[in-house]
């Protein structure tokens, strides 16, 4: 997807802290506008400017390797968690403190929720997470997960999802398997599996109910207030 040339500015938040921000964007087209986000990247640096980055998205890549996480609210806590960046040095090669954070600036019409089973190693090669990851039918976005500038902005029903589609990997390797997808279908009202050419009717509960053989791995979820 082509992006449009990045802007800079620098913008006033709470207290009068002002921070310089950039943001890249996409190209708007329907597909930028049902699936399109953006997420604030911001830099802490001790006695400089908070440096924040507006950043587009299709899918919000959730990593679920912590045993701390088992649902996907803990995921999305955990994204916007405040982490430490290691290594970071000035130009005058003096090591120095930073800190990074990310937070929802926007959140699209549908969500896409990608949660990363495949991880590299070390060595080179890469192996899939086979671990339950909990996800609700109704998903909520708490205002802990959002942009300062946006907390106030999102009334509760744009902020409120409900599940329509989940693909699965089926299998234990990261470099095989199959992949299945259950799907709601609005004419039907209710739920689908589809297996290749094989279409079965199907309920809620089989949808979020946890199986060896298979692992969510793409969750689709649409506004609530455009249902």
């Amino acid at each position: 997807m082509t992006l449009c040339s990045e802007d800079e500015w620098e913008q006033v938040g709470p207290r009068n802290k002002t921070s310089v921000t950039r943001q890249a964007d996409f190209v708007q087209t329907p597909i930028t506008g049902i699936f399109g986000g953006h997420i604030r990247s911001v830099v802490y640096q001790q006695s400089s400017k908070e440096s924040a980055t507006l950043q587009p998205f299709f899918t919000l890549q959730l990593d679920i390797q912590s045993d701390k996480i088992r649902t996907v609210q803990d995921a999305l806590e955990s994204l916007v968690a405040r982490e430490s960046v290691q290594g970071y040095t000035t130009k005058t090669k003096q090591e120095v403190e930073i800190s990074r954070r990310v937070t929802l600036e926007k959140l699209p019409p549908v969500l896409v929720l990608h949660l990363k089973r495949f991880v590299y190693e070390k060595t080179g090669g890469c192996q899939k997470l086979i671990k339950n990851i909990e996800y609700p039918v109704d998903l909520e976005i708490s205002k802990e997960l959002l942009s300062p500038g946006v907390k106030s902005k999102n009334f509760k029903c744009h902020r409120t999802y409900r599940l329509f589609a989940v693909v699965y990997h089926h299998g234990s390797s990261a470099t095989g398997g199959h992949y299945t997808t259950d799907v709601f279908q609005i004419g039907l009202n209710g739920w689908l599996r589809i297996d290749d050419q094989a279409v079965k009717v199907i309920n809620q509960y089989q949808v979020v109910k946890p199986t060896a053989d298979r692992t969510a791995y793409l969750l689709y979820y649409r506004r609530v207030d455009l249902l």
